[in-house]
């Protein structure tokens, strides 16, 4: 009985092993593949040549040099009104993150504690609209925004962003896993339900606010096709349309060492709010959706 109980140990023992040995080994292949191009992209912009080579150089020491990224930093840094640029992607990021994270801490709150006729359905709808492509809605949104005369404007390009069911479900989630008795408590200690929202429930759900936090400002920093169809003022650019600016006028030459300068200056932000709200991340993802 002794050498069966062991035997069957060691050979559970030995497929766990080679399930673990599987998955690490994917999983190295797969950061390997992604990181390829970042890789690619911070050792072109520390060349001086804006031709890129098939197949490409991969050598960090070929024609790379630290003073070739200053001066890329200086050339892309000094073209047009980039100071500008970037400071409106930070702007709208900023806002959008803020306005986004405060309606879905209000809509997710009343979904998951206010009792109202329809709500069910009112949430699974707004949930559906995940399923909904934005080009499908881009000109509707776009000729609204003509209505409004808010072309090329801030507010034309925050506003339309503010509204998130990804926020909503986030937030709603969250706020289902806090115990209905912590609230009851601050009420009967006479809160008014706006001060228990305030006071109790939203200082508790910090973890899924980093997380709503982070999907709105990477989602708002990468956009491209709204800016691109909002803005059409020079001076309301954000950095990814400002990388059109780096090929040639029929397309046919492209700055690449400007433009990976460029790319490495727009993921900075992105690489430091992740590092920073890492386990807030993780645990966004890893949610209870069960109840």
């Amino acid at each position: 009985m002794i050498k069966v109980f062991w035997k069957k140990r060691r050979k559970i023992y030995a497929g766990e092993t080679l399930k673990m040995y599987i998955i690490y080994t994917v999983s190295i292949l797969l950061a390997v593949i992604y990181l390829i191009p970042f890789y690619w992209t911070v050792i072109k912009s520390f060349r001086n040549s804006i031709f890129a080579n098939f197949p490409p150089d991969m050598n960090p020491l070929s024609k790379t040099s630290p003073s070739y990224f200053i001066i890329n930093l200086k050339t892309v840094w000094g073209f047009g009104d980039f100071p500008l640029w970037y400071f409106n992607s930070v702007f709208v990021s900023i806002a959008v993150v803020i306005g986004s994270v405060f309606v879905g801490m209000l809509a997710g709150y009343a979904f998951a504690r206010l009792r109202f006729p329809g709500r069910t359905y009112l949430f699974y709808s707004v949930l559906a609209t995940l399923m909904i492509p934005f080009p499908v809605i881009s000109i509707a949104s776009y000729v609204f925004m003509l209505d409004l005369n808010w072309l090329s404007t801030y507010q034309g390009l925050i506003l339309p962003q503010i509204a998130s069911a990804l926020d909503v479900f986030i937030m709603r989630q969250y706020f289902l896993t806090i115990p209905e008795e912590v609230e009851l408590a601050a009420k009967i200690d006479g809160m008014k339900p706006w001060q228990i929202f305030f006071r109790v429930s939203a200082p508790m759900a910090k973890p899924a606010i980093a997380a709503a936090t982070i999907f709105s400002f990477i989602g708002s920093w990468n956009n491209f096709l709204w800016p691109l169809m909002e803005v059409h003022s020079l001076h309301m650019f954000t950095l990814p349309l400002v990388l059109n600016f780096f090929k040639g006028a029929n397309g046919t030459q492209i700055y690449w060492n400007q433009m990976m300068t460029v790319n490495i200056l727009t993921i900075i932000p992105t690489i430091v709010i992740f590092i920073v709200f890492e386990k807030y991340f993780i645990s966004g993802i890893s949610l209870n959706y069960s109840r």
